[in-house]
């Protein structure tokens, strides 16, 4: 897979193939949260429902794709490979504006798996159509234990998997170690906001308000990164 992302782009004559298609999906999703953004503020919950569902388990799958392959961006920390401007340049804007944009990133995977989560438990279905419930929205304490354990035996068999049995390398064990660890943060934030936003259905949308916000940024992010690399200061 690593061979198919260094191939010659489409989009710009120094890019990628990883690096065209990965800025194309950051449009394509940004667009699909928009616009199931604007569904929901309309009130066509089922519309909302199950667009957003899509978009953002695409996302989930293509980000574990791309970054397991990429090695959860170690690879673009490795001095200054791809990047052909003067040092200055890279210290100052190109590694504070990529390190953000991986903050951001990893921001919107983790509110991602948490907003599916939490939009199936805070709606009911009637008539077939999906609508936020008002009240209090809280996991029990024997339920949270129960997913921590399940969590932590499938990271543990996964782990004894790749080690033992499929050889793999330290960044194949990383990149789960950093998946699973996103499933447990997931599920601690959840007590975090059971206790700031009680009410499930205004937890959803206050919540929904900042993830969106955070996706226009990563979009942002993204595309200056991709302009510095590719077209700005390409490497010759």
């Amino acid at each position: 897979m690593k061979e198919l992302l260094a191939k010659p782009g489409f989009l710009a004559p120094s890019g990628t193939v990883g690096a065209d298609v990965s800025y194309l999906l950051a449009l394509v999703f940004t667009l699909m949260f928009l616009i199931a953004w604007g569904m929901a503020k309309k009130g066509l919950g089922t519309r909302h429902h199950k667009l957003i569902f899509v978009s953002m388990v695409s996302m989930v799958v293509y980000f574990c794709a791309y970054y397991y392959a990429r090695q959860l961006g170690v690879l673009s920390f490795e001095g200054k490979e791809g990047f052909g401007g003067p040092q200055e340049v890279y210290d100052n804007i190109f590694v504070p504006i990529l390190t953000t944009h991986l903050i951001l990133v990893t921001l919107g995977l983790i509110l991602s798996i948490y907003m599916i989560c939490q939009g199936f438990r805070s709606c009911s279905r009637t008539s077939g159509e999906y609508r936020l419930r008002t009240g209090e929205l809280k996991v029990s304490a024997g339920t949270f234990k129960k997913i921590l354990l399940t969590l932590v035996g499938l990271w543990t068999v996964n782990q004894v998997i790749l080690i033992f049995v499929r050889h793999k390398s330290f960044a194949a064990s990383l990149a789960w170690v950093f998946i699973f660890g996103t499933a447990v943060l997931v599920v601690y934030l959840e007590r975090v906001f059971e206790k700031l936003l009680p009410d499930g259905a205004q937890r959803h949308r206050i919540l929904g308000r900042g993830t969106m916000i955070i996706y226009a940024l990563i979009l942002l992010t993204s595309t200056l990164t991709y302009l510095m690399l590719y077209v700005i200061y390409p490497k010759t």
